[in-house]
């Protein structure tokens, strides 16, 4: 097991925090929040906050939020530093990881401006720039520079993780196999089971998953936060999608307790208990006062269910977002507010195109989902089948997205089912 001293600088992590974690490891379980869950992790408006700005919600983030202050005061000391600014970029996109407040890759892309179209720079910042890239969509260019890092220096296993995640978004499950099988053969067989796990559900096994993240519960270099963290998500997700929605509820129930639950949890959690229309529990469990854009527009759900007078200004505040966002020039095409034209504006039509879109290059089970709802509720069924050939080729079940694909699937000529 390789020791955990590049891990803990590449994330500005303190070491008594991913005590056990393997390297790799401690990057799946990144990766996963960044990816790999149905939300909208990576869904925020996108500027240069105060750092005052950044979403806090629990103690233990304050410490996370001091460590990033003093990376950005670094850079500023610094700026043409590359190896400064490289670190200081990689915090940035932390924050923005773990907190779902993704303003912060506008920090980190101005920190690399200087470089940001240079090939010939280290492997840590090709690394970091392709973060930011993917996280603004712009997958090809992300893939572009993993690919040049791992040219590098391939011994670093973060740089195989993510490469593997932007393959899970694109939904080419051959790739990431591949990738998941190299991961195991350069790093080890515990690293591999923990991809393969992700795989496992999302190619149509979450029995198997689930013993598979069961098992990994009991490693040793599975006990840290982020670990058992990444263990509750996928455990949830994988007992979600074999049709226990209340098995899936427990388990990040379960988590949410120990208040050390991040973005990504939260988020599911608390759109599984909209979607089962159980309102005042969601509403309950979404008492942040700076929320991203996926609660919000979850609170406003909850609200719409309740009805409890709530709705209007959280409509208002979302609104206005989009209004800055708009003049910004930022992508809209976003789950969170896919989700907001369709389930809250009852803008079918509008949410459709938008789904469109945004399956171009994303094409995780949370975008089918929002796909199929759009196509099946304007009226237009047939517009979705890409997902027939989607899940064909992912093997990919789910017992609330079979059903709307099955309703499609019935709206298609025969010799096109």
């Amino acid at each position: 097991m390789r020791t955990l001293s590049h891990a803990c600088g590449l994330w500005g992590l303190p070491k008594a925090l991913v005590k056990g974690v393997s390297p790799l490891t401690l990057l799946i379980i990144v990766l996963s929040l960044a990816f790999l869950l149905p939300t909208a992790a990576w869904a925020q408006t996108r500027f240069y906050p105060q750092e005052a700005m950044v979403l806090l919600t629990t103690e233990s983030n304050q410490t996370e939020v001091r460590r990033l202050r003093e990376a950005l005061e670094r850079w500023r000391r610094d700026p043409q530093n590359i190896d400064t600014a490289t670190g200081s970029a990689r915090a940035a996109i932390l924050a923005a990881i773990q907190q779902g407040d993704l303003r912060w890759l506008g920090n980190a892309k101005a920190m690399l401006k200087p470089w940001w179209e240079k090939r010939e720079i280290p492997s840590q910042t090709l690394f970091v720039r392709a973060l930011v890239r993917q996280g603004v969509h712009d997958f090809d260019g992300a893939l572009n520079d993993l690919d040049a890092a791992i040219g590098k220096d391939p011994q670093q296993p973060e740089f195989w993780a993510w490469r593997f995640a932007i393959y899970m978004v694109r939904a080419e499950i051959a790739k990431a196999r591949k990738e998941c099988s190299a991961i195991g053969n350069r790093f080890g067989p515990v690293e591999q089971e923990g991809c393969n796990a992700v795989l496992l559900y999302r190619t149509g096994s979450p029995q198997s998953a689930t013993i598979a993240l069961n098992r990994l519960s009991k490693h040793p270099d599975y006990q840290g936060r982020h670990a058992q963290e990444w263990l509750a998500f996928h455990r949830g997700e994988a007992l979600r999608v074999a049709g226990d929605r209340n098995g899936a509820k427990r388990a990040w129930e379960s988590y949410l307790k120990t208040g050390l639950a991040g973005h990504g949890l939260r988020v599911a959690l608390i759109d599984l208990l909209n979607r089962d229309g159980r309102y005042a529990e969601a509403w309950r469990l979404n008492d942040q006062t700076l929320k991203s854009d996926a609660l919000l527009v979850a609170a406003i759900q909850s609200a719409q269910g309740l009805k409890n007078g709530q709705e209007a200004s959280l409509i208002a505040e979302l609104e206005q977002r989009l209004r800055q966002q708009e003049a910004r020039g930022d992508s809209i095409n976003e789950r969170p507010i896919i989700k907001y034209q369709l389930m809250i504006k009852k803008d079918a039509k509008t949410a459709l195109k938008m789904a469109q879109t945004a399956w171009k290059t994303e094409r995780e089970p949370a975008d089918a989902l929002l796909f199929a709802e759009a196509a099946i509720r304007s009226g237009s069924p047939e517009q979705a089948s890409a997902l027939l050939q989607w899940q064909s080729e992912t093997g990919y079940r789910d017992p609330d997205l079979d059903r709307l694909i099955t309703e499609i699937r019935q709206a298609l000529p025969p010799k096109k089912r």
